[in-house]
């Protein structure tokens, strides 16, 4: 399959223009939680912050055009982990399991190579202790570039599963109290209120706002294809009510 470069980031000008300072300053939180509607880009900015943390080229934003830069948007680069919710392992011993969900979360970032406009994720998927532990591995290990590594847990709160078990989002606490050393975890989440309260306390929140109608409506028209009507398009962004993610998923495509 394959490799679509991710979109460029829309919107959320604010919160780059403070992320970028303190990445600057040297004073960039090693734990940041984003919070913020579905589909407005929290996963997205996070992979920003992933591009300004490892670009060879240090700026206000990401150059988008040195090695890693590009690694990153192919979701390819050996020190940026993007974690996001999938079915829970079916093998029966611990160790069977981390290596199903390794398995899983690399096909999952395999699809997304080949259509970056990617699908809600199923409502059933969930980030297990498997997943947890694999994150954990991961994260004892040096980087391979010799620079910052970057942990993306996408919609954190499904660390809890519907059975109320806490033991994988117990098991990331752990990792959050003392993050290793050059590290940085970014959790996304559109209610940070499912999350464990000592989970968010170790976090730094940054809010993420709707975008504007005018952000989302030139998304559309840049990456959505066949192209829409200008009929179709203004109802799509009037449905979307700030939201790419929503303007996506209420056509055939899905996406956030």
């Amino acid at each position: 399959m394959p490799t679509i470069p991710l979109p460029p980031l829309t919107g959320h000008l604010a919160a780059r223009r403070r992320l970028s300072q303190a990445n600057r300053r040297g004073k960039l939180p090693q734990v940041l939680l984003l919070t913020g509607p579905a589909g407005v880009g929290k996963q997205r900015l996070a992979l920003w912050l992933a591009q300004l943390s490892v670009c060879e080229q240090p700026a206000d934003e990401p150059c988008g055009v040195c090695r890693a830069c590009r690694l990153v948007a192919g979701l390819a680069h050996p020190d940026v982990h993007w974690y996001v919710p999938i079915a829970r392992p079916k093998a029966a011993d611990p160790d069977k399991q981390v290596e199903e969900a390794g398995q899983c979360i690399a096909q999952v970032m395999n699809d997304r190579r080949g259509e970056p406009l990617y699908p809600a994720v199923d409502g059933m998927a969930t980030h297990s202790l498997a997943c947890v532990r694999l994150l954990q591995r991961e994260a004892a290990l040096t980087a391979v570039e010799g620079g910052r590594r970057v942990f993306i847990v996408g919609e954190a709160d499904r660390l809890i599963a519907q059975e109320a078990s806490q033991e994988a989002a117990n098991a990331l606490l752990k990792l959050l109290e003392e993050p290793p050393a050059g590290s940085l975890f970014v959790l996304t989440t559109v209610e940070p209120r499912r999350l464990l309260a000592t989970m968010r306390s170790r976090a730094v929140p940054v809010r993420l706002g709707r975008l504007s109608d005018a952000e989302v409506s030139a998304f559309l028209k840049a990456h959505l294809k066949p192209a829409l009507s200008t009929r179709d398009l203004e109802q799509r962004v009037g449905r979307a009510e700030g939201s790419i993610g929503t303007a996506l998923w209420s056509g055939e495509e899905a996406g956030k």
